[in-house]
């Protein structure tokens, strides 16, 4: 009897990553472990189940261009980091931009769980053998060589996206970036060309209102 029931939980673990590499809400919720910074004795936790996040997981799947207006604890920032971790390690030759106003939020701290590159990391280092590519990692990059992918963290501005032909990009707390019309721009050639370009942010009167609101 035990035999069986291990068997069954080994058989419904390699259905589970099969079904991972494939669909990313899967891979999400199976497999994607955050930091909660609120709960000091258990602070790490499996990315949760929630309808919203579902939603928003399937208009990042099929849509080139997204804009979301966020509020705190919504935990938008760890979805797309996770979303774009996945597109990273399932696909060949992407190269990911993630982006804040200042270089130290985009890059962060892996050990704390901060900053965006850091929130990649820390996802990447907790995903099982089976999903977890050989990786290496820089203070500014995560390079995939089986891959060959790169998920790279950028401060605002044009100049690094206008440089290299980007499969992805995530513009965080973008309505705080006093360059955010620049780095649209340089980014719609990744849109036009099949790549991704995430906004998201809290609300700020400027550019990426006027671009969450459709009104450029």
């Amino acid at each position: 009897m035990l035999r069986q029931i291990r068997t069954k939980l080994k058989l419904k673990r390699r259905i589970q990553i099969q079904l991972a590499k494939r669909d990313p809400w899967v891979f999400l919720t199976n497999f994607c472990y955050t930091i909660d910074s609120h709960d000091r004795d258990n602070p790490k936790k499996l990315f949760p189940n929630r309808p919203y996040l579902r939603e928003l997981t399937e208009l990042w799947n099929h849509h080139p261009l997204i804009v979301i207006a966020k509020s705190r604890q919504m935990l938008a920032t760890w979805l797309f980091v996770c979303l774009y971790l996945w597109e990273a390690i399932m696909f060949n030759g992407r190269l990911i931009f993630l982006q804040s106003k200042r270089e130290e939020d985009a890059i962060g701290s892996h050990t704390a769980a901060t900053g965006l590159l850091g929130r990649t990391r820390f996802v990447l280092e907790h995903l099982p053998d089976e999903l977890r590519p050989p990786f290496k990692a820089t203070a500014n990059k995560i390079e995939f060589p089986l891959q060959n992918s790169t998920i790279w963290a950028v401060p605002q501005g044009p100049d690094v996206i206008r440089q290299h032909t980007a499969s992805g990009i995530l513009s965080d707390e973008m309505a705080f970036q006093y360059l955010a019309e620049e780095s649209y721009t340089a980014a719609i050639p990744t849109i036009e060309n099949g790549g991704r370009f995430t906004a998201i942010s809290t609300a700020n009167p400027g550019f990426f209102q006027k671009l969450y609101l459709d009104n450029l």
